[in-house]
């Protein structure tokens, strides 16, 4: 089960780091918890010096969308065209019993 609203906070910190305003207001950036994670969205403007763009809206949301992989994070594009962001399952690696042998180079 997903700790949403802990994915919910750590999605927002790191789009806060990389410089989205995710406060409350005037922000065209809303961010929501989903049953299988958060979703990340914008709202698209309609007026002059409303919110950006439906073009600026998606470059928006590629840079999310590294931003939160690069985070760790897995992230796919929705049927509306927002982010749904869930946490990647931990990957274990088993321990070797001795390390691989690095083959010697000759340089001749």
């Amino acid at each position: 089960m997903v700790d949403q609203r802990e994915l919910f906070e750590d999605v927002t910190e790191a789009l806060a780091r990389a410089g989205f305003d995710t406060g409350p207001g005037s922000s065209p950036l809303w961010i929501d918890r989903h049953p299988e994670g958060v979703v990340v969205g914008w709202t698209p403007g309609a007026e002059p010096g409303g919110p950006p763009s439906r073009e600026a809206l998606a470059a928006l949301s590629g840079a999310a969308a590294v931003v939160l992989r690069e985070c760790g994070y897995l992230v796919a594009g929705t049927e509306e065209g927002d982010l749904l962001v869930r946490s990647a399952e931990p990957v274990t690696v088993p321990e070797s019993a001795e390390p691989e042998a690095v083959p010697e180079q000759w340089w001749g």
